[in-house]
């Protein structure tokens, strides 16, 4: 069974791609516009390839992230299961999409599916980064902060044009308009080099380890336990196949649901540990009873200063409450709490509230429960 991928243009209609592009085109056409002032494109051969270069970036690194949007992360298919029955321990079930999670799947709820191994969802894209976009995404960064340098630069020349004509014949004419046109060009040049640059440098080291950022949560949180349990077996990551194999992995078009896995370890190691990391998390929950509604806003001013002013830094929702209700908490932070709740459907809703919300239940009443 092949994986759905679902192309969608309707992604575009989000304030991350929408920002994305106009970032990226204004940056490039403003570049263009000041360098047309001292080194035309038809004026010489190093205008017209400096031109050339420049769009040729802009081109590639453009279609990198149209491809990373529409073609999507790739989904598993709705109630999909294993081909062995008994393969069913070995894998968590996702009741949202009525199956099993196989190896390196995990459910995204904003997308609201399965998404074959996931990294992370990313609001620019307003999409997953998994199996089927994950390669174009590295390449867009990389081609995007190639492109910003060159913007960088040639919008730095022009500067220091403008600085040194006092006095001389005037090569680029610079009012105030302009030049808030320059400092605004020139800024997101240099947050996009220094934002793009990290960004990769994290991806590469998930690609030269074969693994993906949630994945790398998941190994850390296995040696950590066996740190404070030498009793358990150690645990070696499956996918790790070297360098060289672990990038020829990261291009190839494989289904994205059966992977090749080292010597000495097998295809569910990943997920058995993921089992047992779960029902330690389980048991980590704590029942809350809602004492003060909230209705899922960002900044909710009625709790105080606090609570606005350190909020969760994360694209994860807010959960509105109502009175009376009650919440699993997962997650604990000064102000905020992070937890899930049962709706009349029988779905889970989860997301971050503030912590004044609730109250620990009383551990007479968890024993009546």
């Amino acid at each position: 069974m092949r994986p759905a991928r679902q192309p969608s243009l309707t992604r575009f209609l989000h304030w991350g791609p929408i920002l994305s592009i106009t970032i990226f085109k204004f940056v490039t056409l403003t570049t263009l516009y000041f360098t047309e002032m001292w080194w035309p494109c038809f004026g010489s051969l190093g205008g017209f390839l400096n031109n050339a270069l420049l769009l040729t970036l802009f081109v590639i690194s453009f279609s990198c992230y149209l491809k990373s949007v529409i073609v999507g992360p790739g989904f598993l298919p709705l109630k999909w299961k294993p081909e062995l029955e008994e393969d069913q321990q070995y894998l968590q079930f996702c009741t949202i999409c009525d199956g099993y999670k196989a190896p390196r799947v995990h459910h995204c709820h904003k997308c609201n599916r399965c998404v074959l191994k996931m990294d992370h969802h990313c609001p620019w894209l307003n999409t997953c980064v998994g199996h089927a976009n994950h390669p174009s995404f590295v390449i867009f960064i990389f081609v995007s902060i190639v492109a910003s340098i060159q913007s960088s630069t040639l919008l730095l020349r022009t500067l220091l044009l403008v600085l040194a004509q006092y006095g001389h014949r005037v090569l680029v004419y610079f009012p105030l308009k302009l030049t808030l046109l320059w400092l605004t060009a020139f800024g997101l040049a240099i947050c996009l080099i220094l934002t793009l640059s990290l960004l990769l440098f994290i991806q590469m080291k998930y690609v030269l380890k074969n693994c993906t950022n949630i994945e790398d949560w998941i190994v850390g949180k296995a040696i950590s336990r066996r740190e404070q349990d030498r009793n358990l077996p150690p645990f070696i990551y499956p996918y790790n196949l070297g360098k060289l194999n672990n990038i020829k992995a990261f291009f190839s078009k494989d289904d994205g649901i059966h992977w090749s896995v080292r010597d000495g370890c097998g295809e569910y190691d990943l997920t058995i540990e993921q089992l047992e990391q779960k029902l330690i998390k389980e048991s980590w929950k704590q029942p809350m009873v809602v004492i003060k509604e909230y209705n899922g806003r960002w900044f909710p001013l009625m709790f105080g200063v606090c609570v606005c002013c350190q909020i969760p830094w994360t694209d994860e929702t807010r959960m509105p409450l109502n009175v009376g209700e009650i919440v699993q908490v997962t997650r604990f932070r000064k102000y905020w709490m992070y937890g899930h709740k049962s709706v009349s459907n029988g779905t889970r809703v989860r997301g971050w509230f503030p912590k004044p919300c609730v109250y620990s239940i009383p551990s007479t009443l968890k024993k009546d429960k």
